[in-house]
């Protein structure tokens, strides 16, 4: 994107919001697309959007998504939960976690019965650790992980060893991928060798959980080539190890042209029949984006 470009792109509001679709993930990795539609949750504010979905199943089988809201009059993000009815409406929303400083990705990872959070929180500079505590709504925290600014931290348990992927914020941040590893969730973790494992705009930066299916591993990634959330990419795990990391490119998840959240799609979840993304929709609103803007400058 040239000069001029950048500059005309900012009269254009970008607002993400939340899909959910019924369709299994093995149907997705094996048809190498989603087919079936989705159900955007509606968002009517323009100082506002929900990105970086994570769906999970309650013990008495409701199902939750939480997210990042994101408002602009804060300009920060903070984690939320959205309930789920049957047909998934959205029934009750809350937010469960907010630091005064930005917060996205919350990753969940199940251990020993205990739902843990891990939000990315690069502008605190540490990737931190939550319970979830479903009886209050709440993230209670745990333990620092790691003292340096990851973004989208996702943790795979893989050969009795846990395995934390992320980019770092900075110049390259949609960029060179980073591993570390340790012997138990809260660490202590050891910086991969190869660090960073991977340097390319396409494929690098974590899009959501690592996907099992037919005995692969795979790892979707974000497509941020043409600019940023541009797609997902979804890479198979060809080996990993405390020396070795290698992956292959499988295929490229693009928002469907028809949607009205057709400009970007870069976070992927699951649980059961239900699978989460977020979209991104580009409005040519110049009067807005000024007014959103000259609010910020104040």
């Amino acid at each position: 994107m040239n000069s001029l470009s950048k500059i005309f792109d900012k009269f254009y509001l970008k607002q993400w919001s939340i899909g959910i679709i019924n369709e299994t993930i093995e149907d997705v990795i094996r048809n190498k697309k989603i087919s079936k539609e989705i159900k955007w949750i509606p968002i009517n504010n323009n100082y506002q959007f929900f990105a970086d979905p994570f769906i999970f199943k309650s013990e008495t089988g409701e199902y939750s998504i939480l997210y990042e809201e994101m408002d602009y009059n804060k300009q920060y993000g903070i984690i939320s939960q959205f309930k789920l009815d049957s047909t998934n409406n959205v029934v009750e929303k809350e937010g469960i976690l907010d630091t005064k400083s930005h917060l996205s990705y919350p990753f969940i990872f199940y251990e020993n019965g205990n739902m843990y959070v891990f939000p990315e929180s690069s502008a605190n500079g540490k990737l931190s650790c939550y319970q979830y505590d479903s009886g209050s709504l709440s993230l209670q925290f745990i333990k620092d992980i790691i003292n340096l600014p990851l973004l989208d931290s996702t943790i795979l348990k893989h050969e009795n060893k846990y395995w934390i992927f992320s980019t770092m914020r900075g110049i390259d941040s949609n960029k060179k991928l980073y591993i570390f590893y340790a012997d138990s969730l809260l660490g202590n973790y050891t910086p991969h060798p190869q660090n960073p494992a991977k340097d390319n705009m396409n494929g690098s930066r974590p899009a959501g959980n690592f996907i099992l299916v037919d005995d692969n591993i795979y790892r979707p990634a974000q497509g941020s080539g043409k600019y940023y959330g541009s797609s997902i990419i979804v890479n198979k795990v060809i080996e990993l190890s405390e020396s070795k990391f290698e992956e292959e490119y499988c295929f490229s998840i693009t928002p469907p042209k028809e949607e009205y959240y057709n400009f970007g799609i870069h976070t992927i979840n699951y649980v059961d029949n239900k699978i989460v993304v977020d979209g991104l929709a580009r409005r040519f609103l110049p009067f807005t984006q000024m007014k959103r803007y000259f609010s910020n400058y104040k």
